[in-house]
């Protein structure tokens, strides 16, 4: 029989995760330090050292906002989040590289995301996680006993949410059950209603009351600053790429491009 690999190999202590980030975007810095002091394109920003920087930096940031969805695949939620660290730490490295020379310019504004994402992250790991060690350890008001009609509306909601369990994964349980990616695949109409209705539930229940502002929507800016991020992201390689004209401010685009429009 196959023995089970221990949960503690994945753990990432705080003192780890620091030294991650540091070297990684230390390391960042010394390639931007570096690369400025080669003779023309090979020292700009889009020529070929740093434009192949930022092109697998962005790769690995992409990467390591899949690798946070671990668990909704059925995999390792410690494992997704070293992946995460590692992928998001070593990515922003090379970002940085290739940024730091154009800090006056729109793009600056991804750097800027990137640098709130990073700070989040540490403090979601570190002050955060203790605030909620702390939430864990105490009776709050949040939880107290709701009144009759909430309870009558919770006891539909719960009713509700089994008979939708009972198409999406019959033999889960109802208290403990989180809706997976092959879910949303499987029986997508169901599961987002799922998701909805527990929701509902989270908001009756009131279990974000008495919770600071900071420990209580840390994770919505989180994921919107990541979001904000990915779609900058995406509309920056859109444009150097595709109207790079426009990119160079109408001259003749020195880095490497599929085409040269203008607007």
């Amino acid at each position: 029989m196959k023995r089970a690999e221990p949960l503690h190999r994945y753990d990432l202590s705080n003192r780890s995760l620091f030294s991650i980030v540091s070297i990684c975007l230390l390391g960042g810095l010394f390639l931007s330090i570096v690369t400025s002091s080669f003779p023309g394109v090979w020292g700009a920003p889009g020529g070929p050292i740093l434009q192949t920087a930022a092109a697998l930096g962005a790769f690995l940031l992409t990467a390591s906002f899949a690798s946070v969805m671990a668990k909704r695949f059925g995999y390792q939620g410690k494992l997704g989040f070293r992946l995460h660290v590692w992928l998001a730490s070593a990515g922003s490295s090379l970002v940085i590289a290739h940024s730091l020379q154009n800090l006056g310019r729109t793009p600056a504004l991804l750097l800027v995301l990137l640098v709130g994402l990073v700070a989040l992250g540490l403090w979601s790991r570190t002050k955060g996680a203790h605030l909620a060690a702390i939430t864990f350890g105490e009776k709050r008001g949040g939880f107290a006993n709701p009144n009759f009609k909430t309870r009558e509306r919770l006891k539909e909601i719960i009713q509700a949410k089994k008979l939708l369990l009972q198409h999406i994964e019959p033999t889960a349980l109802e208290s403990i059950f989180s809706p997976r990616f092959r879910h949303y695949l499987r029986t997508p109409v169901k599961t987002i209603r799922y998701k909805r209705l527990a929701s509902l539930e989270e908001r009756l229940t009131g279990a974000r009351t008495g919770l600071p502002l900071s420990q209580a929507f840390w994770r919505f800016a989180h994921k919107l600053l990541a979001w904000g991020f990915i779609i900058g992201l995406l509309l920056h390689v859109l444009i150097v790429m595709f109207f790079a004209k426009y990119a160079a401010g109408g001259d003749e685009p020195y880095w490497f491009h599929f085409l040269a429009l203008d607007f």
